[in-house]
């Protein structure tokens, strides 16, 4: 069986206030999440499937997922990421198009918040 190497690249797109009549707090920041290859839709809507931890050890609520056309990339809507911090954010569970596994060894990346 082939094994995904997947690439993830992650991009915190702003703090920002958000009203959605799915009841999201309305300060929650934005993280574009990208893969190297399209994603399976199977798995990919469900929160507990990203983990976003900050530096202290403290995990944030991801609230809501959408994705991207073209489905190599996901948005996480997720509790607000503080400036200067650096998160890590970890997939679980998710398969590119043809069905391979997204590789564990490669399921996370870390970045700092700028903005």
């Amino acid at each position: 069986m082939k094994i995904l190497l997947q690439t993830i690249t992650i991009i915190v797109i702003s703090n920002t206030t958000l009203l959605f009549s799915q009841h999201l707090p309305e300060e929650t920041s934005k993280v574009l999440l990208r893969f190297n290859e399209p994603m399976s839709k199977e798995g990919i809507f469900d929160i507990n499937n990203y983990r976003v931890i900050d530096e202290s050890g403290k995990e944030l609520k991801v609230y809501k997922v959408g994705v991207v056309e073209g489905d190599t990339a996901v948005v996480l809507f997720t509790e607000s990421h503080l400036k200067g911090k650096l998160y890590t954010i970890t997939v679980f569970n998710l398969k590119d198009k043809a069905g391979n596994p997204i590789n564990e060894q490669h399921n996370y990346a870390s970045y700092q918040k700028e903005q």
